[in-house]
């Protein structure tokens, strides 16, 4: 395997990075492109390898079946002891919808569902028959969004299903993994479960540039609003932040652990250093049992019971002190990394920070601490109670300016065409957009106590308040936010001529709000601008329906 260039294969591998638990039931590891070694991969404690069978290579000519490659990388990871997980993407290009220029360019016309359903359920049929006694679960496509996916949600639907009746006619045993847009797509989830329950058996999802500890939620009204009757193992997809990767690495396992997610793959290859080993190797292969709310911030996951459970704690933004009752002989792993140190008998006093400590001989009242944390809140999922509680507002807002004022509404970012400037207007503070000819974007975030998934709960009414035009119809913008049919535009808004402050309204009926790319709504500036934008403020409403 190794020097041998794989022309039918893009592999996605998952090298997990200690065992799974007794049961089996999690899978930690690592994804990237390329040709790795599968014997290296073992070695750091890989478990399974996520391959990608593209059509387009594998029947670049019609009845021409190639499946050279891909029978190795299959081979390959046998022969290591790794689980085969073939991913089913890619349409060659006499297959596609592609015509005229998007026929001659692969990038676009591989991406593109095909003409004939009957000719991608062929190819299904095919693969799951060929590997029938070495792979058991299937993914559909890689990512179910631009620029991997080109077709619609409709179209995806359509592949699944015909995924499904080719690999259960030639394999009743295999499983079907379905593929999701980037971030945590609850609405995409929902109806591929409403459309083709029959069909999914794992559900994957990628939460690209989003930190563990924005996962909580998420899952949680995944787990408790999406798959309430309809429950499948989640895969999560991720890419660890590139300034801290193992600690960052850590914290997602132990949330993935935390939050019953079966398999956690990463889109980092590079192997965990020792300290991160140690640490994770602490919680292996305990249950989770609990968390504890203490210090805001702080992320405190209890695993195990008795003699044998431990704590692992961080604060993913600055730091705090955390008070740990122990037992005698408990023991302590320094954050740098060094050997396990004893606690002080009795109670415990840890700095946390971004990189997490564990700590081992929990007293038994900490234990139950963490236990009925979960019991109280009627679930069995760790969503921690944020900084600031909006949950009771009728609003939030944002008052930009040199010191902005957020009451649970954040600016995000700025489009890297879009600079802000704070400037004063009359006397008063406001952002500045400059005129321009490219598109211009600025995205919020709405705090997801005040509204999060809303699924048809609520009418979001934004109101954006910015300074006059000079002219009629000499600039305007609309919103770009998270809605149930994924992200759209509002209707686009002129600003009204005057010398003075203006407040556009724009009422959101299919608001989601779910963050699924990160981020909630966003100003859309557009193109060719006559005039700047002066912006002072945003105010988000709930309406009731």
């Amino acid at each position: 395997m190794n020097g041998t260039r794989l022309s039918a294969v893009v592999l996605l591998v998952l090298a997990a990075a200690w065992p799974a638990s007794a049961d089996g039931t999690f899978a930690f590891g690592a994804s990237g492109a390329g040709s790795p070694s599968f014997a290296a991969l073992r070695q750091g404690g890989a478990q399974a390898v996520k391959i990608v069978a593209d059509w387009s290579a594998i029947e670049s000519t019609r009845g021409r079946w190639a499946w050279q490659d891909l029978d190795a990388a299959v081979a390959a990871a046998r022969r290591e002891g790794l689980q085969p997980v073939v991913v089913l993407a890619y349409t060659p290009v006499w297959a596609s919808l592609a015509t005229g220029d998007d026929a001659r360019n692969p990038l676009v016309a591989t991406r593109l569902p095909p003409r004939n359903l009957a000719d991608w359920e062929r190819f299904a049929g095919e693969a799951v028959r060929r590997y029938r006694d070495t792979v058991k679960d299937w993914q559909v496509w890689t990512v179910a969004a631009l620029p991997h996916f080109r077709g619609t949600a409709s179209e995806y639907l359509n592949l699944l299903r015909a995924a499904r009746r080719a690999s259960a006619t030639a394999d009743r045993g295999s499983r079907l993994v379905v593929a999701s847009p980037p971030g945590f797509d609850l609405i995409h989830v929902q109806r591929v479960l409403a459309a083709a329950p029959d069909a999914v058996s794992a559900i994957s999802l990628g939460p690209a540039g989003l930190a563990p500890e924005q996962w909580l939620r998420p899952l949680a009204a995944l787990r408790t609003r999406v798959l309430a009757r309809a429950d499948r193992p989640l895969w999560l997809e991720w890419a660890p932040d590139r300034r801290d990767p193992s600690a960052a690495l850590v914290r997602a396992a132990a949330l993935a652990r935390a939050t019953g997610v079966a398999r956690l793959f990463l889109a980092d290859g590079r192997p965990l250093e020792p300290a991160a080993r140690s640490l994770l190797a602490g919680i292996d292969p305990l249950s989770f049992t609990g968390f504890l709310i203490r210090e805001p911030g702080v992320v405190a996951l209890v695993f195990g019971a008795g003699e044998g459970a431990a704590l692992i704690a961080w604060r993913s933004d600055g730091t705090a002190t955390l008070d740990v009752p122990v037992l005698p002989g408990a023991r302590i792993l320094s954050p740098g990394g060094g050997a396990a140190v004893p606690a002080p008998e009795g109670q415990a006093t840890l700095q946390v920070g971004p990189t997490p400590v564990l700590i081992t001989g929990l007293a038994p009242s900490l234990v139950e601490e963490a236990r009925g944390t979960i019991q109280q809140r009627g679930s069995v999922l760790p969503v921690l109670p944020p900084e600031r509680d909006f949950s009771g507002a009728a609003e939030v807002s944002l008052r930009l300016g040199r010191e902005s004022v957020e009451r649970g509404l954040t600016l995000v970012r700025a489009a890297r065409n879009a600079p802000l400037e704070i400037v004063e207007v009359n006397g008063e503070p406001a952002a500045r957009v400059a005129a321009g000819a490219d598109a211009a974007f600025l995205y919020f975030d709405i705090d997801d106590s005040f509204l999060f998934f809303n699924d048809q709960r609520f009418d979001v009414l934004v109101t954006v308040e910015v300074f006059g035009a000079r002219a009629a119809q000499s600039f305007g913008f609309n919103l770009f936010y998270d809605a149930r049919s994924g992200y759209r535009f509002t209707p686009w808004q002129w600003v009204e001529p005057k010398d003075g402050w203006v407040t556009p309204a724009f009422r959101l009926e299919d608001a989601n709000l779910a963050n699924t790319a990160g981020w909630d709504l966003a100003i859309n500036l557009g193109a060719n601008r006559r005039e700047d934008l002066l912006l002072r403020s945003l105010l988000v409403r709930k309406v009731a329906r």
